[in-house]
């Protein structure tokens, strides 16, 4: 058995704006607040996807998806977390269990927290997944999150 753990992180600022939305896990969330960021700015599916690559000691998103390039600009998260899941795949590893914690204080986590965890098991097959979530003690125009993920293979 081979045993791997991967370990990723994202934050991105927020500004006000009215009727807006923000993707996290894939799912959009309405609300006043617009994340400052090159691509959709999912922090749920970037944090994952540097967890995934850290499986496969492959680096981090940013060494596959610059943030400077123009292409990227507005990019759906779930193509970057694709991408890192066909390059783990070469390694045969398969998902034992996905852990993570959103840190959020005017978004709320918990009327959305099934539909994140039930997105996050179809995009990547894996049947433990677990959503936490957490708020800042002082206020901070933030949103981030932290995931762990642990993958297997009979090699």
């Amino acid at each position: 058995m081979n045993i791997r753990i991967g370990q990723g992180f994202d934050s991105h600022k927020l500004k006000t704006k009215k009727n807006s939305r923000v993707f996290l896990g894939g799912i959009p969330v309405r609300t006043d607040q617009q994340l400052i960021a090159n691509s959709d700015g999912d922090v749920v599916l970037h944090a994952l996807s540097d967890a995934v690559l850290g499986c496969g000691s492959f680096g981090d998103i940013g060494m596959y998806f610059d943030e400077n390039d123009l292409s990227n600009k507005g990019l759906d998260s779930k193509t970057i977390l694709n991408y890192c899941l066909k390059l783990i795949k070469k390694l045969k590893l398969e998902f034992v269990n996905i852990d993570l914690t959103i840190f959020a204080q005017d978004i709320r986590i918990d009327p959305i927290r099934f539909e994140i965890k039930s997105s996050l098991m179809k995009l990547t097959g894996c049947n433990s997944v677990n959503v936490k979530a957490k708020s800042y003690e002082e206020p901070k125009n933030e949103i981030a999150c932290s995931c762990v993920v642990l993958m297997n293979t009979n090699k």
